[in-house]
């Protein structure tokens, strides 16, 4: 299995109930997608604890009030043919 790609950074801006912007603080494995300064991450799955996983569509101020300001861990899926990166996300607790 390969190593996924990963992106860590605060989120800026949230767009939508699955769209946030970040501004890139770190990135890891094989760097496949060419990461910018800020992206825009289309939100596939949200882990709430250490075995939950959340899917579905949420709402602009669900995700505000989960994510805004915060720092996040992006596991990049892949990139869209708009340029956003389709990743799983989770909080990075501790340095928020």
């Amino acid at each position: 299995m390969s190593e996924r790609d990963f992106i860590i950074g605060k989120v800026t801006d949230v767009i939508d109930g699955e769209t946030f912007r970040i501004t890139v603080d770190r990135t890891g494995g094989k760097n496949r997608h060419g990461y910018k300064d800020q992206e825009k991450i289309h939100i596939k799955k949200i882990k709430l604890t250490d075995i939950t996983w959340m899917t579905g569509v949420f709402t602009k101020s669900k995700i505000e009030k989960m994510f805004r300001g915060k720092k996040v861990l992006c596991l990049v899926r892949s990139r869209d043919q708009a340029g956003k990166i389709i990743a799983d996300v989770q909080l990075v607790h501790g340095e928020e």
